[in-house]
């Protein structure tokens, strides 16, 4: 888990790759992983918005927007799989861009908009669709790019349809929230990633923390963390080579400050969406045994067992901080703008608990 510069690229391949891959050893449909996908990706838009909003509610990231769904493009998925998506998510005929998962309660959800719901015009604009054999999210993302630009000027008005195929035109009015979006690959390997503006959940990590919703918002908000941060542009700042070898072998300390930063500051984004703060060490109880090597330059995290002392360290902190003041705020958001120096780590723990007199 952590974040990258770059790992767009790579995480939109895997995204147009196609479905969830099925469990070791269980073979499945292409439609049954559909649904395992469609699963996951509701999971992980609900946790991420809920995240999101409690955090930009509080004033501690960058304004954007909700509007309470993920949406999917046909044409994301290879062609030979995009029938069985429009009917998996039930599409109707003539649209291209849908919607893929919807928030309970959100702006979607309020417009009668539900997963599957096929959009063909936004503020009367067609919406751009990939009708190539190779798969492409360009379309997608140049509907979000329109959307951010719209509700800029206000609320936004779609035409919609149902698996009935009947058009109607719905206006969305956001919330406020992180300035974030939550996606989902169709891989296999336990990961998330942020890059600064996405945050992105692995099929195979949704599915590690099946059951354990407090986890999976733990690595979310630790992504969030990434992003609210700042973690790419002040890495960019500090003038980390494009190079990846020369990357890792000058900037480890860099990269393991900051997934500490994003540690301590996910345990605040938990306690203020109402999960379960100790949830990123229940979380990495479960999952450093088996996931905490060296890569081949060294470590870009630090030991898991050190990192839950970190968390429990800012556990603490946050406790003594809102033990003073309901309100508080996390220090660490003053690092926002603190550009890191290569081989520097600087010391963001905190002095300890004062204990009660006598123990």
């Amino acid at each position: 888990m952590g974040w990258a510069k770059k790992f767009v690229g790579f995480a939109l391949a895997m995204l147009l790759a196609g479905p969830a891959l099925a469990a070791a050893g269980v073979a499945r449909t292409p439609e049954e992983n559909l649904a395992a996908l469609r699963e996951q990706e509701t999971r992980v838009a609900i946790i991420g918005d809920r995240l999101a909003i409690a955090a930009a509610d509080a004033g501690w990231c960058a304004d954007g927007h909700s509007l309470g769904w993920a949406l999917g493009e046909v044409g994301q998925y290879p062609k030979a799989l995009r029938f069985a998506v429009r009917r998996g998510w039930a599409v109707p005929a003539g649209a291209n861009l849908f919607v893929a998962a919807v928030v309970p309660g959100g702006a979607a959800a309020e417009a009668g908009i539900t997963a599957g719901t096929g959009i063909y015009s936004i503020n009367g604009r067609t919406p751009m669709r990939n009708p190539f054999e190779t798969p492409s999210s360009h379309g997608r993302e140049q509907s979000e790019r329109l959307i951010d630009r719209l509700l800029a000027e206000g609320p936004l008005t779609l035409t919609i349809a149902g698996a009935d195929g009947v058009r109607r035109e719905v206006t969305l009015r956001p919330r406020r929230a992180c300035k974030t979006r939550f996606l989902v690959a169709a891989e296999d390997e336990e990961q998330a990633y942020a890059d600064g503006q996405n945050v992105l959940v692995t099929a195979g990590m949704a599915r590690f923390t099946n059951g354990k919703d407090d986890e999976l918002a733990a690595v979310i908000a630790h992504e969030l963390s990434h992003n609210i941060l700042r973690h790419v542009s002040r890495t960019e700042e500090s003038g980390t080579p494009d190079n990846y070898t020369r990357y890792l072998r000058r900037y480890l300390n860099i990269t393991r400050s900051m997934e500490e930063e994003a540690d301590r500051l996910s345990v605040w984004l938990l306690a203020r969406a109402g999960y379960e703060a100790r949830a990123p060490v229940q979380f990495w109880e479960h999952f450093g045994p088996n996931h905490d090597g060296a890569g081949f330059y060294g470590r870009t995290h630090d030991r898991w067992q050190d990192r839950v002392a970190a968390i429990e360290n800012e556990l603490a902190a946050m406790a003594a901080a809102k033990g003073r003041d309901a309100n508080a705020r996390p220090a660490l958001l003053d690092r926002r703008d603190v550009v890191p120096v290569p081989g520097v780590r600087p010391d963001i723990s905190h002095p300890a608990t004062p204990q009660p007199a006598g123990n």
